[in-house]
């Protein structure tokens, strides 16, 4: 029969999380998970601890009764089930659960150009009717934590979102001038910061129509990823440990990620898009620059129509 500083030992184990990542969701410091674990303390976990780890491992609470092991280790490897949540909040929870929720070394996945964290900073709001005084809250607190130079980022675009964002007259409600404002946030968001990774990568390297993608957020160290289903600020939260790191590491392993813009070269390839807006350059004058400029540009030229 385990007690419960060894059922903490096993689902920490299973967690595959950080001694200090563990110790902060419990809100305790190091040096106590690490007593714990190595039995230098043998007192009962107390309560309030327990909650926690039901909370966020979503572990029913009678996984702390003393019965049988058996019946532990069932509840352990037995929560499939559980590892999916649903957050349908509204738009300001919604926000409010981004902002908690995305935290440094996230990898982001963006359908489109380019990430509200900078597009709100530049545009205060592009919904209508939905808007209100606690989501414009979080939608600053969200831009601050984004845009801060030592949070650190990965994030990916598809090249074919960053060319509608430029040059698209169906979906954009960006005037020119707030186009090259985006831009030259983001160039300095992301210039010389060793913190943050951008990536602009072909949707169609391996299928004809493009890669179909949603906003997706992974947390490898917290072994959690959401995204958001087609409804407004409808999100869906895993913590299945299999599922995120196979697809944390479809886009991280160099022979398996999309072929895509190097990120030392992203800011460049910014820097050439704001140049063409402000000279009127239109889409296909566009792409022939970078092609000229760059090694980039049947990247470029691969999301053109055919017609083209």
């Amino acid at each position: 029969m385990l007690n419960s500083q060894q059922k903490l030992l096993e689902i920490f184990k299973k967690s595959g999380l950080s001694l200090s990542k563990f110790a902060n969701i419990l809100g305790k410091d190091r040096r106590t998970l690490v007593n714990w674990i190595e039995k230098k303390q043998t007192k009962e976990l107390d309560l309030k601890t327990k909650e926690k780890i039901c909370e966020f491992f979503r572990y029913p609470p009678q996984i702390w009764d003393n019965d049988e092991e058996i019946s532990f280790y069932s509840l352990l490897n037995g929560i499939k089930n559980e590892e999916l949540k649903i957050i349908d909040e509204g738009y300001a929870g919604g926000l409010k659960y981004i902002f908690e929720n995305e935290n440094e070394g996230s990898l982001i996945l963006h359908p489109a150009f380019p990430n509200p964290a900078y597009r709100d900073f530049i545009v205060p709001s592009v919904y209508d009717n939905i808007d209100s005084k606690e989501a414009k809250i979080y939608r600053q607190k969200r831009g601050e934590k984004m845009r801060a130079y030592s949070f650190r980022t990965n994030e990916w675009y598809p090249i074919k979102s960053l060319l509608e964002f430029c040059f698209s007259p169906i979906g954009s409600f960006y005037t020119k001038e707030q186009k090259i404002a985006i831009l030259e946030l983001m160039i300095k968001t992301f210039k010389d910061n060793l913190n943050k990774t951008l990536y602009f990568f072909d949707s169609y390297t391996q299928k004809i129509y493009g890669l179909d993608m949603i906003y997706l957020s992974i947390n490898i160290k917290e072994n959690s990823m959401f995204f958001k289903a087609p409804l407004e600020m409808f999100l869906i939260e895993i913590k299945n440990s299999t599922l995120v790191h196979k697809i944390h590491h479809r886009y991280t392993n160099a022979k398996k990620c999309p072929a895509h813009i190097e990120p030392k070269d992203a800011c460049f390839i910014m820097e050439l898009l704001e140049s063409c807006l402000k000279e009127n350059l239109n889409l296909i004058q566009t792409c022939d620059l970078i092609d000229e400029k760059s090694p980039y540009g049947n990247l470029f030229k691969k999301t053109l129509s055919i017609n083209f």
